[in-house]
């Protein structure tokens, strides 16, 4: 609940909340303040709805043969590149719905965390799976501080991309860190190149899913 609550006050400082939303956190004696709201339950429904055309499911069904077929390359047994198959299905539908909605859905980490553990669980043992919470709890401790400092300028983590994060040091345990350089260094590039071609500023903030994926690739097959 506390996270859940810290979520939508992030989410009343960026005025991404809906109205109704707004209202009813108001209603409970939550005061967002003004400006929570931009946006109706409809016009919410209508931004994050996706009906993907046939040759974006075709591009996705190739990107996730493509997956499966890599794993053999990096000594993953056929029953492990499946699970790992899952978690790429999962970050393919979290990339789609950050690029979109400037969100990663809930059910996306959780499916990454189930089936990553359960990599970590075949690939390492119980090991694995001690490295990854470990792994986990160190993302999480992280964030934390970096939203503690990053509250007095305005900027945070979102809570999608911790989620995602925990979920993604879970399933790569012992090679979290070089997955996480993978993803920081390739957005950092992308935020620099933008700045150079003056398409980005600053400030502007960017879909970290797409980077996060990185994260995954690397840190489950590299060393994982």
């Amino acid at each position: 609940m506390g996270i859940w609550l810290a979520d939508c006050r992030s989410q009343a400082l960026k005025g991404a909340l809906t109205h109704e939303r707004a209202e009813a956190l108001r209603e409970a004696g939550i005061d967002v303040g003004k400006g929570a709201s931009t946006r109706s339950e409809v016009e919410q429904q209508r931004r994050c709805s996706f009906s993907p055309r046939p040759w974006q499911l075709a591009v996705l069904a190739a990107a996730m043969a493509l997956w499966f077929a890599a794993q053999p390359l990096f000594g993953v047994p056929w029953h492990q590149g499946a699970l790992l198959c899952v978690c790429g299905a999962a970050m393919a539908s979290g990339v789609v719905c950050d690029l979109r909605a400037r969100m990663i859905p809930l059910e996306c980490c959780a499916v990454l965390l189930v089936a990553g553990g359960a990599y970590q669980l075949l690939r390492h043992g119980s090991i694995g799976i001690a490295e990854g919470a470990v792994a986990a709890a160190a993302v999480l401790a992280v964030c934390w501080t970096a939203n503690r400092i990053a509250r007095k300028s305005g900027g945070s983590v979102g809570f999608g991309d911790i989620r995602c994060m925990t979920a993604l040091a879970f399933a790569c345990g012992p090679a979290t860190l070089l997955g996480a350089a993978a993803c920081y260094a390739s957005a950092c590039a992308f935020s620099l190149a933008g700045m150079l071609a003056h398409r980005l500023g600053r400030r502007d903030g960017i879909p970290m899913a797409p980077f996060l994926s990185i994260w995954l690739a690397v840190g489950t097959t590299v060393l994982g």
